[in-house]
């Protein structure tokens, strides 16, 4: 089968490698139908984020299942399913205490980083997380039913009110989801981003936008809260922490949830403690999945500006390009795209 295949930071190549085969009772063949190309695939290209080399990326995934083990029964020969790339183990302490997403296998088991995944025209997952997609959602919505997923998981911690000002830094695919789901909760929501691409496409989602590049952001805040600044901030990017603490009320929350392992940060405790801040970290989804899909199915969001190109697995070394990173100087460069999906 066709695949694409990270080699080594700043390489990724289109190859010919075996199609996989249900070699245990709970596992299921998936012929993959589209995959997104996610923030955290551009992130291990750069080298920022935990990789495997040799491994078939894409973790944003849906398909039709073509051959299940015998052991499996939840899902049937046919079904269309997104998937939750993050098979837990159910056996580690954090697994039997309802907080699997830090589950102590996951650094062998992700499908996309560690285990190959949708960047190819077949992938074996089990059948644990595998989830039905209902007819109301098509295949390209269908990518995003576990990243809306690790949003809901942040929505589900930082416990987003009516009466909340929120400020959401960063408006790439995460941002765009957290400030879809804030617009309809929150009582005033703005939504940060520097690139002009994705200026462009967060000036369609009914909130202001601002470009901390060419305003005072604190003072804009300010403004927009008679002085009182916000009582949530999430940091959509990664590399925000110190800003948001500019920009959080006290008593107020922030959200660390973008993920950049280049970054540091320096914070002043006395600051947190004087202030009452409550600084908060999510990572990937938890028991999130089905939830995502009411969501998609509910036709709530408005999805259309969120995907820009649909593409076929040939043209995907050059996408790297378009989401902001040369990957010859693994530079980045100004984007072109907000999503882009993997046709198969």
């Amino acid at each position: 089968m066709k695949a694409l295949v990270f080699k080594k930071v700043g390489r990724i190549e289109l190859e010919e490698i075996s199609k996989p085969v249900v070699s245990e009772p709970n596992q299921v063949l998936i012929k993959v139908a589209a995959c997104g190309i996610c923030g955290s695939d551009v992130k291990i290209m750069q080298g920022k984020h935990a990789y495997k080399e040799n491994t078939v990326l894409g973790h944003e995934f849906c398909g039709i299942v073509e051959e299940i083990g015998k052991a499996v029964t939840s899902v049937n020969v046919g079904d269309r399913v997104a998937l939750d790339n993050n098979p837990r183990c159910g056996l580690c302490d954090f697994c039997r205490t309802g907080f699997s997403s830090q589950c102590v296998e996951l650094k062998n088991r992700t499908l996309g980083i560690f285990q190959n995944g949708g960047y190819a025209q077949y992938c074996v997952a089990p059948e644990d997380v595998c989830f039905k997609l209902p007819q109301e959602i098509d295949d390209i919505v269908g990518t995003q039913v576990e990243t809306l997923g690790t949003v809901l998981n942040g929505m589900n911690v930082v416990q987003m009110q009516p009466h909340d000002m929120v400020v959401i830094l960063g408006c790439g695919p995460i941002g765009y989801l957290f400030t879809e789901l804030a617009r309809g909760i929150a009582a005033k929501v703005i939504v940060t981003e520097i690139d002009p691409f994705r200026i462009s496409v967060a000036e369609q989602l009914q909130v202001p936008v601002r470009n901390p590049n060419a305003c005072d952001l604190e003072e804009e805040i300010c403004n927009l809260t008679n002085g009182k600044k916000a009582d949530i901030v999430i940091d959509a990017v990664g590399t925000q922490l110190e800003n948001a603490l500019k920009y959080v009320k006290p008593g107020g929350k922030i959200l660390a949830f973008g993920m950049d392992d280049s970054v540091e940060a320096t914070i002043k405790p006395y600051f947190l403690t004087r202030n009452a801040i409550k600084i908060l970290g999510t990572y990937i989804g938890q028991n999130t999945c089905l939830p995502a899909i009411k969501i998609f199915q509910s036709g709530k969001l408005n999805m259309k500006p969120f995907f820009t190109e649909i593409i076929s697995l040939a043209q995907g070394v050059g996408a790297f390009y378009k989401l902001g990173l040369d990957l010859k100087t693994l530079q980045p460069v100004p984007k072109k795209a907000m999503k882009i999906v993997f046709r198969l």
